[in-house]
Formats: C-alpha cells, sequence, structure tokens
C-alpha cells in the first residue's frame, strides 16, 4: 500500500508542477526582468510577411541560420553598426555560420558602396516599407535616431535589438545564449 501511494506521489508531481507553473504564467506572475542585455520587441513581429526581397526574389527563412541585421536609416551610423556586426560575427568563433548578416534599406543602391569592406553581408530591400512601418509600430517615435542591430530567429520572428551604442560584450553574451 505504502508503495503505491509513493508510486503516485512520484507521478502526479511532475503534472502538478506543470500545472502550477503554466496558471501561475498565464495569470501574470512571470518575471518582470530579464537578464538579457539586448531590448525584446514588445510584441515580436513575423518578418516573413513584409514582403522583404532579396536577390530579386521573396526572403526566405529556410536555412536554418538567425538574421544579425540593421536597417539604413538616413542620419544613422550604418558604418558602425556594420563594423559591430563584422566584429561580432568572428567572435562567435564556430558559431559563425549560424547568423546571417543583413542590411534592411529601401534602395539598395545606397548601400551598395559601403559594403565594400563587408562582403558577407545581404542587402534585404524593403520595398513596400512594411518593415520600417512595423519598426516604428513596435519601437517608439525615436527608435531610428539610434541605428541599432536586430536579431531575427530562423523563424522569421523579430526577437531583439541592441543599439550600436552598446557593449559589444553583451551584446555578444546575448548572441552566444539566443543561437
Amino acid at each position: 500500500m505504502k508503495s503505491k501511494i509513493f508510486l503516485a506521489i512520484l507521478l502526479l508531481t511532475p503534472l502538478v508542477v506543470l500545472f502550477t507553473s503554466t496558471l501561475s504564467f498565464q495569470s501574470g506572475l512571470a518575471p518582470k526582468n530579464t537578464k538579457n542585455n539586448g531590448i525584446f520587441f514588445e510584441e515580436y513581429f513575423d518578418a516573413t510577411k513584409l514582403d522583404l526581397i532579396e536577390n530579386a526574389d521573396s526572403l526566405k527563412f529556410e536555412d536554418g541560420k538567425w538574421l544579425f541585421g540593421t536597417y539604413a536609416s538616413e542620419g544613422a551610423d550604418l558604418e558602425q553598426a556594420l563594423y559591430l556586426m563584422k566584429q561580432l560575427n568572428v567572435a562567435l568563433n564556430r558559431d559563425i555560420y549560424k547568423l546571417k548578416r543583413i542590411i534592411f534599406t529601401q534602395d539598395g543602391a545606397l548601400v551598395k558602396d559601403q559594403l565594400i569592406n563587408y562582403p558577407r553581408t545581404e542587402v534585404i530591400i524593403d520595398s513596400q516599407n512594411k518593415l520600417f512601418e512595423k519598426l516604428l509600430q513596435v519601437g517608439d517615435a525615436n527608435f531610428f535616431q539610434e541605428q541599432k542591430i536586430f536579431i531575427v530567429d530562423p523563424y522569421g520572428r523579430a526577437v531583439m535589438f541592441f543599439p550600436v551604442s552598446m557593449n559589444p560584450k553583451l551584446i555578444l553574451k546575448d548572441l552566444k545564449v539566443l543561437i
């Protein structure tokens, strides 16, 4: 009899833990602070539905790579963002091929000159400004005042962003956790 009670407790314990943790999370008792250095988007958005164009074709997320990108906007320091993305990608060592460096822009001709020193960086055209508008919607009015680098997961969901003024070691720490 004692062994049956012990067995029942042993089998029910994981279910009780799962049920109470799910219930507490759904009721809003989730942790407020994170240990991430980057800034999560308030609401992630699906980049696959934004009609982004890569090499005259629609951007696809079939290779299982994370996108490490920046949006080329006027007045922002794009050169600093490109350099930082390259250095962080190299610092990832064996995980270097898990990231794809991207520049999102409305006009690809504007960034061609800046890509001479960054050979593995791809240009994605935001021809209908959908990504630009989405970043303004999920960010704030000051989102484009400072150049930002953001992360898009292999499924096309924009996860978090980093201002280029952030310490690169902190960004690298987040990247290692994510990928």
